[in-house]
Order: structure tokens, then sequence, then C-alpha cells
């Protein structure tokens, strides 16, 4: 699916709402509507459970999202955090230089930061023209007042990453929870970037949110955790994908890495408009905090030693949108001329485990819709409640929505007291007692939970 129909698809069924649409909108700009709300938290409770409830070694934290100044002086971000900009100067159109030269010219010119000669071959998508202004740096940092009156003693920033407040926390959070090498604190929260272009919907955004491990370890250590986590963050992401040619790992080379890291691996996800970076997992060194250390005259060693930090760091909607583009899928069938759309998301992972339906809304609703508020403070997942005279028509908009069962009260269900029960991607149906209902989809859920953590 091409990415102007993904993110209509998605718009249209109740994933994604255009911010502000009524006053026109903020460009390239999205809320989360019920479903996308949902497919969001199931995938930040699959990650949080993954890295760190069952994880013997890692705990928690919620840092601010406004962020002291000293704090990005001493991580690096005041000075090394930019992008380069060039503007075409027929129509004023902005780009990242990197989205106009190939890799290699772009490497070189980070090395040699010539000015000229290096967008010869570039057109504007917009107006065609070759006319484009020399590259500047672009401060990619959001920044904000504290105070009534504008000063710089009031300027702070909005966090460009969650990392930064685990570090800063680091040494409280080891006393307090009395945590001993090796450790990890993990943190999902949102971070803010000033980025010079929004694309591919909510692929690049000024707002979003990350999922992030920060974890600590002696220096004779860290290649072993190291691969550890670099392996565990492959397992998460083949575990919530069907399709393993859409996924690989890119270990960047010297030039290419961050001012922090002494190596990373990135994880890559093939998405409609081709390979993007999802996840990154980065060896920091003890960078970070031996930078806060000096910068706040604070002891951040443990042992006598500053750890060494391995980072794993998921973006929630770059997550969000490769499982999405992963799970739809079309399918023919025999009944209908237009194919079944379908998302066939992990069930963990979709908005609705269940669906609840009468197969006559007038004449079924008022039992059916008893049965259904029953089942809400029993089962342990989302429900949804659909009413229809054509089953088929349900059973659609459901899979297309990703509901991982259908549970129909039909004509013969007061008689037998039993539901027929409808799986997604198979469409097998099977026929069981009401009063077994919880236990089979609490069942089915947990087991889920069980082939997931292991």
């Amino acid at each position: 699916m091409k990415g102007k129909d993904i993110t209509s698809y998605l718009k249209d069924r109740g994933f994604l709402i255009p911010n502000a649409e009524i006053y026109g909108g903020l460009a390239k700009s999205w809320d989360l509507g019920p479903l996308g709300v949902e497919l969001k938290r199931n995938l930040k409770n699959l990650w949080w459970k993954y890295f760190i409830t069952t994880s013997p070694y890692n705990v928690g934290c919620n840092s601010l999202i406004i962020t002291h100044p000293r704090v990005l002086a001493a991580s690096g971000h005041q000075k090394n955090f930019h992008d380069w900009l060039v503007e075409c100067k027929t129509c004023q159109k902005r780009y990242r230089l990197d989205n106009l030269i190939n890799e290699e010219e772009f490497a070189f010119f980070l090395q040699e930061e010539k000015k000229e000669n290096y967008l010869v071959q570039a057109k504007c998508s917009r107006c065609q023209k070759n006319n484009f202004s020399s590259p500047r740096k672009f401060n990619l940092l959001l920044t904000t007042n504290l105070e009534i009156t504008e000063s710089k003693e009031s300027l702070v920033y909005l966090r460009p990453e969650t990392c930064q407040g685990i570090f800063t926390n680091f040494a409280t959070i080891q006393r307090t929870m009395h945590c001993k090498l090796p450790f990890g604190i993990g943190q999902i929260g949102k971070s803010f970037r000033n980025e010079i272009t929004l694309r591919h919907g909510i692929f690049r955004t000024r707002e979003f949110e990350q999922m992030e491990l920060e974890f600590f370890c002696p220096l004779d250590e860290s290649e072993k955790w190291w691969n550890y986590w670099t392996e565990k963050a492959w397992n998460f992401l083949q575990k919530i994908t069907n399709n393993p040619a859409n996924i690989k790992q890119v270990e960047l080379k010297p030039d290419e890495l961050p001012h922090y890291a002494k190596k990373t691996l990135d994880l890559y996800f093939n998405y409609h408009f081709g390979w993007g970076e999802l996840c990154s997992n980065s060896y920091r060194g003890n960078y970070d905090l031996s930078q806060h250390s000096e910068f706040s005259q604070r002891k951040l060693s443990l042992g006598g030693i500053i750890p060494e930090v391995i980072e794993v760091s998921f973006g929630v909607e770059r997550q969000m949108l490769a499982v999405l583009e992963d799970a739809y899928k079309e399918e023919s069938t025999e009944k209908s001329a237009h194919p079944r759309e379908i998302l066939k998301l992990y069930p963990l992972l979709s908005p609705y485990f269940a669906a609840i339906i009468p197969l006559s809304k007038k004449k079924l609703h008022t039992v059916t819709y008893q049965l259904y508020c029953d089942l809400l403070k029993k089962v342990d997942f989302n429900l949804a409640y659909e009413t229809t005279d054509k089953i088929g028509e349900s059973y659609r908009r459901q899979d297309a929505i990703g509901t991982y069962y259908c549970l129909t009260f039909d004509f013969d269900s007061e008689k037998d007291q039993a539901v027929t029960v409808r799986q997604r991607d198979t469409r097998k149906q099977e026929r069981i007692p009401i009063s077994s209902v919880i236990e089979h989809l609490n069942q089915e859920y947990k087991k889920y939970w069980k082939i997931f953590l292991n």
C-alpha cells in the first residue's frame, strides 16, 4: 500500500486524526483516534513487559519533558544537535541536505563542510528547479520559557530524547533501589525535535514518543551486554512483525556515529517509502555519566567506576507504522468482488482482542449488549461491540481494524446458550457455551503472552 493510501486508510478507520483539523490543522501533524491510542498503548505495554518488568536487571523511571539547559550542555546536544538545511531560492521549500544528495556525498560534506558544489544534480520536488541556497546548520532543539517575560535566564528545552533524564537520575535510582551492576533503567515518554521536514505520516514528526532502555555495566562486560540487548531488540521486532524480509540490521560506520556513541546498530523496516530506521542500539561508553559528573560536580560512579552504557531506543510511532504496514493484507473471497482488507496484527497489539456481535441488531441487541457489558468487567483485554443485520459486513469491519476474535450471538443462542467464535486470520468458526466464553478468551489472551515472552 502506498503512503497516501495507508494514511487515508488509517484516518478512515479511526487510527489517525489530523491535528486541529477543524481549524485547518497543523501541517503533517497527527492525533491518535480511538483505535490508534489502543494500538499504541498495547505496543508500549508489550515493550515494557518485555524489556523491563520481566527482566531481573531493569527498573523504570519517568523524567520531565522540560529540560534544564545544563543537561543538554553536558550531553553535547547544544553543540552537536543540528541538521544541514538548504532552501530552494525559487519556491522557498526547505530540505535536509542529506535528503538531496547521496550518502557518500553527504559523508564527505560532513568531513569537509564545504558550502558549495553539493547540489549540482539536485532538483526541487515542488518547482523542479536547481536553485538552492548554501547549506547551513539548523538547530533541532525546541525551547520554551518558564517565566512571564522572555529572557535567557528563563529559557529551557523540550527534551530531544528521553535518556538524559535517566542519566541525571542514575545515582538516586541506584541508591534508592539498591541496584548493583549490571542493571538497567527504562523509560517511555515524549520527545521533541525541530525537524526541517515532516514526512511519511507519523514516521517523522516534531512530537513523538520513545521507548528507551539504558543498561549500565562494567567495561569488561560491555561486549557481552551489547550482544545481549542487541539480540533482544531484534527478537522483539521479529515477534511483532509477520514478514522477515521487511526488517534488517544496519551497523553504522565510524564516521556515521553520533557524537556519544562508540558503536551503533540500527534496526530498519521496509516502509512504503523505503527502508527507515525504527530502533537504534548504541554502545554509548561512559560518555553521558562522565559528562554529567563533570558538569554537575556530582559523583556518578558505582564501586569507584563510571559504568558503561548500552542503549536500546525504539520510536513508538515508527514502530506503530511498521506493524500496521506489515499487517495490512488484501485477500480475495468467493462471495465478494471486492478484496477483504485485513490487519493481521499480532493478537496482543490488536486495538480490540474480541468483538461481540448480535446477528440481528433489532431483535438481539438487548441481550447481546448485556453479554458485552458483563464481559467488559471480567476479561483482561479490550472488547468491541458491533451491530448490523449483515454479519459478513461486521466481520469485514472487524478484520479491517485487526480484531482477533468475533463472537456472534444468533437466534439459537438463547436456546442453546452458546455463541459462534470466529478467528480473524483463518476465519475458522466454532460454537462454545456462553458460560465458557470468559475462560476461553482469557486463556487465549494469556497463551499469546506466554508465546511472546518465551
